[in-house]
């Protein structure tokens, strides 16, 4: 039930569209890429299909890093101050440069997506029957789904107003709607559970919850799809450990919060509830400092090779969703069975019983933490259960300095390479949303 792009990345320059796009190996050889046009990317659409979904891929690690260092998960240990900001909390529109740079890759996707459908209705005697056309339908919803997740406003489309998230959280649902149905027709199941998975995902996100139900229970165990990376020359690295990981650049490290609950023999983290080690959220320790030379630096050790793919959807994000509306419904033996049974597959003993509903959202919060963890989603949470304001997380070399709060940003702000660049949004800071937790 693993999903993944088919073969490694290539590069190569459509200048005519004025777009990378990233493909399949020796799909497409040209002598001169920089006289590479239109004509031939008809002739290659394999590529152009596998272009789209690749362009996604190399916004997702950028995103996990921002994400995790925005939340509770990572903080800074180098000397970047654009790490700095988002360790502090103290990013802003103009000011917030790695998640504008996820931002433009992603809208880049978006464009490059509806420009290969396009095509494809251009070249295709029955487009939407292909293949190719349901995987780059599917990569536009999942694009705008992360748009819709991290980002407070986004265009809706190219050249268009900012709109706020729940607007692209809800295109998303549409676009994945039909990816699916268009899958299920041609015979794409593999895909048809990408976009279900990521439609429920999607519903959670808008509080549609018995459509988020619906949609977790019906993807199998076993199910997941993951953004491809590869360690050869010249191709897109996993920049989760090329810049924040042990035997590499270490800028950023694991958040003091979680460092007394790290067993550094083991190198996991230890299980809040029944102290036992958790395989899923592997954190290395062996007395390294980071790169500014004074932070011991807790490496993620996730992802440990530059070719290590990222979790996107997965059955165990699945589960918890399912967990999470039976809770919300009050439902708290069979949230904790799901939870339970996550746990189970990682070895794990079953949390300690309780009808208690605040400590079954303890234990959500938490499994969602370590089952998810460094995928990207703790930003996510945080907001959507409150906790920025409440979170007492602080830095070792500064104990009393409280960095979560009222005023901590609990979403990306929109890239200004957009509002430069599109008549219809107003450079403005005053007119560009951020929201706080407060």
């Amino acid at each position: 039930m693993t999903r993944r792009i088919l073969g490694f990345r290539a590069l190569f320059l459509a200048t005519v569209l004025g777009v990378l796009v990233v493909g399949c190996d020796d799909i497409l050889t040209v002598a001169d890429p920089q006289r590479y046009t239109s004509d031939d990317l008809d002739e290659a659409l394999e590529a152009v299909a596998s272009g789209v979904e690749g362009d996604f891929h190399v916004a997702i690690d950028t995103w996990v890093i921002y994400s995790a260092l925005a939340s509770d998960v990572y903080r800074h240990t180098g000397t970047w101050a654009g790490y700095e900001e988002f360790d502090v909390g103290t990013f802003d529109y103009g000011n917030s440069g790695g998640s504008n740079t996820a931002m433009n890759q992603l809208l880049r996707t978006r464009w490059a997506a509806q420009d290969a459908k396009e095509r494809f209705e251009r070249v295709m005697e029955s487009p939407t029957t292909s293949p190719l056309y349901v995987q780059v339908q599917a990569v536009e919803g999942l694009t705008e789904l992360i748009l819709g997740q991290s980002w407070c406003e986004a265009p809706a489309e190219m050249m268009g107003p900012a709109v706020p998230d729940t607007q692209i959280l809800a295109s998303a649902i549409e676009k994945l709607t039909t990816a699916q149905s268009l899958a299920q027709g041609a015979g794409e199941g593999a895909w048809a559970l990408v976009a279900q998975a990521a439609r429920a995902r999607a519903h959670l996100l808008l509080g549609n919850y018995d459509q988020a139900l619906s949609d977790a229970a019906a993807i199998p165990d076993g199910f997941a799809y993951s953004a491809a990376f590869s360690t050869n020359s010249g191709r897109q690295n996993n920049s989760i450990v090329s810049l924040t990981t042990a035997g590499e650049n270490r800028a950023a490290g694991i958040r003091e919060r979680w460092w007394s609950m790290v067993d550094t023999d083991a190198h996991l983290l230890r299980d809040p509830w029944t102290d036992e080690l958790d395989s899923r959220v592997p954190i290395r320790f062996t007395g390294e400092l980071g790169v500014n030379g004074f932070t011991e630096h807790f490496s993620q050790w996730k992802y440990r090779s530059r070719g290590d793919d990222i979790p996107l959807l997965h059955t165990g994000e699945m589960r918890l969703i399912q967990a999470e509306v039976h809770w919300r419904r009050g439902e708290l033996g069979q949230a904790m069975e799901l939870m339970n049974g996550g746990r189970a597959a990682a070895g794990l003993s079953a949390l300690p019983d309780t009808n208690d509903p605040a400590q079954v959202r303890e234990y959500l919060i938490h499994e969602r933490f370590a089952q998810m963890f460094m995928e990207g989603q703790r930003m996510s949470d945080l907001a959507r259960f409150g906790l920025f304001s409440t979170l007492e997380v602080t830095r070792g070399e500064a104990p009393n300095q409280n960095l979560f709060g009222p005023n901590r940003p609990i979403k990306f702000p929109l890239t200004p390479t957009e509002a430069l660049n599109n008549p219809e949004i107003a450079d403005d800071r005053a007119e560009r949303c951020l929201p706080r937790a407060g």
